[in-house]
């Protein structure tokens, strides 16, 4: 916002030490005291951004704290269930957008804030249905200003399309990342819960040591806090076990190929994959380039 010649002054509420940390780094001006002293809070933009389970309580707990001419956004990586608790919980003058910047890495903090984060990314966008769109308008006019590209969809729209390429590359990142885990005999586990592999440690030690690019780039998303991930598995599950299931199928499929020594199966695979990349590159990520 700064960056993009905002002028207004810029609060924010969590805990003290990481407000301290805000204002020190210049991320903000200073705390905003309105939630802690029980009254109306004065912003004429409040963007919530936090986990989802943390939103969705401080909309149920604090939403009587939010003054009419207020604008309400987040952040949230899943949109059906705080929007609907959004709009259900808020005064009926106080306008809620919901979005989601698809931007960002596997860490998270204000110590990892920077200007550019949003450069060029999509930003969803999720207007409420019964609402005029002046309030609409002024969010996706401000997402352009900071330098993303906003687009509008309905909140199943949203959660469909994230547990494809969002949510399932984090599963599969961890999975991956977990092939070359270290056992940890002294933490004890659930019943049920141990994860079993056909890798011995010598195995294990080697493929490490032999791990490169290749490892680090599919890895990365392995380092993600379960914190966060864990309200949007259990609010997006039915998509995110959708989108599990095709993936499955087709790892089933070419492991039945590769079993048969039927190696059509994987070049079909690869195949299919360059086109979409292709596709992707050309369609997507170019024309950003200009922006």
């Amino acid at each position: 916002l700064r960056r993009a010649g905002f002028k207004g002054r810029l609060t924010a509420w969590d805990d003290p030490a990481t407000v301290r940390l805000a204002v020190e780094r210049g991320v903000i001006d200073g705390p905003e005291e309105s939630f802690n002293n029980g009254t109306l809070t004065q912003a004429r933009l409040l963007f919530l951004a936090a986990p989802i389970g943390g939103i969705v309580d401080f909309l149920r707990r604090h939403a009587h704290l939010i003054s009419p001419r207020t604008i309400v956004t987040d952040a949230g990586s899943t949109k059906a269930e705080i929007c609907q608790v959004a709009w259900n919980c808020l005064p009926a003058e106080v306008s809620f957008i919901g979005g989601h910047p698809m931007a960002g890495s596997e860490h998270s903090g204000v110590e990892y804030s920077r200007a550019d984060l949003f450069d060029r990314a999509t930003w969803a966008l999720v207007p409420e249905p019964t609402r005029e769109a002046g309030s609409f308008e002024e969010i996706r006019a401000l997402v352009e200003t900071i330098g993303a590209r906003p687009i509008t969809v309905s909140p199943e729209e949203h959660d469909r399309a994230v547990a494809i390429v969002s949510h399932l590359p984090q599963i599969i990142s961890t999975t991956l990342a977990s092939l070359l885990a270290t056992p940890y005999p002294s933490t004890p586990l659930e019943a049920g819960s141990e994860m079993t592999t056909t890798l011995d440690p010598l195995s294990i030690d080697l493929a490490r040591t032999m791990a490169a690019g290749g490892w680090r780039d599919m890895t990365r998303l392995a380092a993600s806090s379960f914190g966060i991930w864990r309200d949007i598995i259990i609010t997006n599950q039915p998509h995110l076990t959708s989108a599990l299931d095709q993936f499955i199928a087709r790892l089933q499929l070419l492991s039945e190929g590769l079993e048969k020594r039927d190696f059509q199966v994987a070049r079909t695979l690869f195949e299919e994959a360059n086109r979409s990349v292709t596709q992707l590159r050309e369609t997507r990520y170019r024309p950003f380039d200009k922006i």
